[in-house]
């Protein structure tokens, strides 16, 4: 009996974690990123970007994702003045989850540099909300 109880357990344990909702459970804004076995690591993190920044990348961990999910990463300018209006969608991007439980998306630098502001990125999991990072601009 005791050998069932446990096996249940167990069971019920692996089912429920199989079947959790996935989640983002870390995203780093910076510079750049390189890749390593299995994963990203992200080149000086920062939440603060000079306006000729070459490109802003975010990577990402998740967890209870499988490998084919659909991840979106939608580029949002908060405030940046007379540049564009109020929660302006700069650009939105799909990624297919490779064999691994992360990745990476990034925004490349405007023609005429990143407007002085406040930022944000939204990472979705399917249609449903992970993760927003905020982030500014400002001249040095």
């Amino acid at each position: 009996m005791r050998t069932t109880c446990w096996q249940l357990i167990a069971l019920l344990f692996s089912w429920s974690v199989a079947h959790a909702e996935p989640r983002v459970t870390e995203a780093v804004l910076g510079h750049d990123r390189i890749q390593k076995p299995g994963s990203y690591e992200i080149v000086k993190p920062s939440t603060v970007f000079a306006p000729n920044t070459a490109k802003i990348v975010c990577v990402f961990r998740l967890e209870g994702a499988g490998i084919g999910m659909n991840i979106n990463s939608v580029w949002i300018a908060e405030d940046v003045g007379r540049a564009a209006p109020p929660n302006y969608k700069i650009a939105e991007k799909s990624l297919r989850l490779p064999f691994m439980n992360s990745g990476s998306v990034y925004l490349s630098k405007p023609t005429k540099g990143f407007p002085v502001g406040s930022y944000r990125l939204e990472i979705y999991i399917g249609s449903k909300l992970a993760k927003t990072l905020k982030f500014n601009v400002h001249t040095p």
